[in-house]
């Protein structure tokens, strides 16, 4: 029975894959007028291998960026008075127990006006990062709440790949 339970999930593994492949194929354009079908077949492959295979050390970096990102979300959920710097050092220490580093100097900024409000680099309040330690739930100049944008960049600095994830902290 457990044998019949293994191979039925790896079938549906399988399966799930064969439908991500498509959906990628699809949005890179790989099938294109004019391409021989050895060549589309070739660029398959490719996509294949480059999806489903390939380093284990990069598919835990991607794997763990979501996770990372949960966590701290979580973090700031749990503490109404939050600054940047606390949020930043969280970050940082889920990172390093997961066995990254972060890859920037900060971990988010502040959400501005359509089409993006520049932000003042100078203007330590405006980031997740270390030195900012204002309450992260304030109201801007013009009086609204600030909403803030959650960047985990995990880097595996010895071999030199990273990873980049980015969503809304405080909505959704």
């Amino acid at each position: 029975m457990r044998e019949e339970q293994e191979r039925a999930s790896r079938l549906l593994a399988a399966q799930a894959n064969a439908v991500a492949l498509f959906d990628e194929v699809t949005a890179r354009g790989v099938i294109a007028p004019g391409l021989g079908e050895q060549a589309a077949s070739d660029r398959i492959r490719d996509l294949a291998n480059e999806m489903f295979c390939g380093d284990p050390d990069k598919h835990r970096l991607a794997a763990d960026l979501p996770v990372i990102f949960a966590a701290g979300r979580r973090y700031f959920a749990g503490r109404p008075d939050i600054t940047g710097a606390e949020l930043y050092a969280q970050i940082a220490q889920l990172a390093g127990e997961a066995g990254w580093s972060l890859g920037g100097t900060h971990a988010g900024h502040l959400v501005g006006e359509f089409p993006h409000e520049k932000i003042d680099g100078a203007d330590i309040e405006s980031y997740i990062a270390p030195g900012n330690t204002t309450p992260m739930r304030r109201e801007d100049k013009a009086g609204r709440a600030c909403h803030w944008i959650l960047e985990i960049h995990l880097v595996a600095a010895a071999r030199q790949f990273g990873g980049f994830y980015e969503q809304l902290l405080d909505l959704g």
